[in-house]
């Protein structure tokens, strides 16, 4: 197993996962990230992720609900029922309290917003490496990621081309933040 950078922070990003999917008693948790309006799932909090985990199409989720995905944003993400989910955004700043001081948001979703902020902490103390070398090396992580899917596929479905072409567009944003970094 090669030490690389990527494989450090895609490890340390499955444990904060599997921390905030203990704490929702086993529910898969999934991180996501928004790349030109899709949301391309990156981690899970499982070592196999669950398929509707990574099919599910959560930017149309965020639209319907108003909320502001920005290119690259991060998000934390439980469905712990098809027709249910709980969502949260990787950030650094603390949310807002309820404006009553009344707390509305449920049990699960504050444990989402906690390894929210926990993921953001990582991501921030993340930013202070070499941002080129941590491009190329997700680059590289995501591609070998997409050869293997692509290995076990018995056959490509517009889904499976569609999620592929999504992690090459993340690919190639990343080779760009490279050369823009250098």
């Amino acid at each position: 197993m090669r030490d690389s950078a990527p494989h450090r922070l895609t490890e340390r990003r499955q444990a904060i996962l599997r921390q905030t999917s203990a704490a929702l008693r086993g529910r898969p948790v999934t991180l996501w990230r928004m790349a030109k309006g899709i949301a391309v799932a990156e981690v899970t909090s499982r070592p196999t992720p669950v398929r509707d985990m990574t099919e599910s199409d959560v930017a149309a989720a965020l639209r319907t609900w108003g909320l502001t995905a920005d290119d690259r944003s991060l998000w934390v993400v439980c469905r712990p029922e098809p027709s249910r989910w709980h969502v949260a955004r990787v950030r650094s700043d603390l949310p807002q309290p309820p404006p009553a001081g009344i707390e509305r948001r449920s049990p699960e979703r504050l444990t989402l917003e906690l390894g929210g902020l926990s993921l953001g902490a990582l991501e921030r103390l993340w930013a202070a490496a070499d941002q080129a070398t941590v491009y190329l090396c997700g680059s590289l992580a995501l591609l070998e990621a997409c050869v293997e899917r692509v290995r076990e596929m018995r056959g490509l479905t517009t889904t499976d081309r569609a999620h592929l072409l999504a992690d090459l567009a993340v690919v190639a944003d990343s080779i760009q933040g490279a050369l823009d970094a250098a």
